[in-house]
């Protein structure tokens, strides 16, 4: 579970819908850029992305002197951002459907 407060606004994963997992093109945890990274979608309608990863990835931490190390958390996003991530993990148009996005066929 994630959970954090930011600019005044609770994002939980525990109360939020997930949309849909992330793909990661590294699939051992000992790369330093794997991650496990989550897109989520408020009652309110605020999307964000939760998870953690190793020192190259989103999720890095700030080790001191210019070191990074293994983090996790959650990040904002907005509905482009979220509309992106969405189509990067390959959801269906029932998907987008279901979380407000509009698609057209091609």
């Amino acid at each position: 579970m994630y959970k954090a407060i930011i600019e005044g606004k609770t994002y939980n994963t525990n109360t939020a819908w997930l949309i849909c997992e992330l793909p990661c093109s590294t699939e051992s945890v000992s790369y330093f850029d794997w991650h496990m990274t989550d897109l989520y979608r408020t009652k309110k309608g605020a999307y964000f992305l939760a998870g953690e990863g190793g020192p190259l990835s989103m999720w890095s931490s700030d080790q001191g002197n210019g070191n990074k190390g293994s983090g996790e958390g959650i990040r904002v996003i907005d509905a482009a951002q979220a509309r992106q991530h969405m189509e990067d993990a390959n959801c269906t148009a029932e998907d987008f459907a279901e979380y407000g996005f509009s698609v057209e066929e091609g």
